[in-house]
């Protein structure tokens, strides 16, 4: 008798402390549960972070005639890729990469590669989703930037792919700021 007390009273024990976490309501998500609760539908977006660090830009305007035409620009809410750059004023090497766009839904990336002269002759590339493949040439652009790390190319009627037929030509003038990282 005394051995059926004890299995009883062990079973008891079992079976209070069971259902005694069911419950109290207990708020550990019941077993194989691996997915949060969804968020409300009417939850305020998040916040855009604060940028740190300099803010790099791009003003002037280039005509382009050719595969694609118009006047384009720098225009933040327009850009696919944030302004790369760097310019060693000392050296006179650096570049950048930017995007432009006509305001009517075109855009075309810019970018210029100035590297050290025994390496070769500053390139441009252009390229969009509009041009069958990016287009590059090391002619009929000047390149220059100051210590305070502003990259200003000119272009003269640029041209880009066949000199006889090109794809493209580029007017214009852009100056790019490059701030240096403090």
């Amino acid at each position: 008798m005394f051995r059926c007390v004890g299995l009883l009273a062990i079973a008891l024990v079992g079976c209070s402390k069971g259902s005694g976490d069911k419950a109290e309501g207990s708020a550990a998500p019941p077993t194989g549960s691996a997915k949060p609760p969804p968020a409300p539908i009417d939850a305020a977006p998040a916040e855009a972070a604060t940028v740190v660090g300099p803010t790099r830009s791009a003003s002037g305007k280039l005509e382009v005639t050719g595969a694609i035409t118009g006047t384009f620009e720098w225009k933040k809410q327009d850009q696919k890729s944030p302004i790369t750059c760097v310019w060693d004023a000392a050296k006179e090497i650096g570049g950048f990469r930017v995007d432009l766009s006509d305001g009517a839904g075109k855009l075309i990336s810019v970018g210029i590669d100035v590297p050290p002269t025994d390496v070769g002759l500053p390139r441009l590339d252009v390229s969009s989703k509009d041009l069958a493949a990016p287009l590059k040439t090391s002619l009929g652009f000047n390149v220059s930037g100051d210590d305070t790390t502003l990259i200003t190319v000119k272009f003269s009627d640029t041209k880009l792919g066949d000199e006889a037929k090109p794809d493209l030509t580029i007017k214009g003038a852009l100056e790019v700021s490059c701030p240096k990282k403090k």
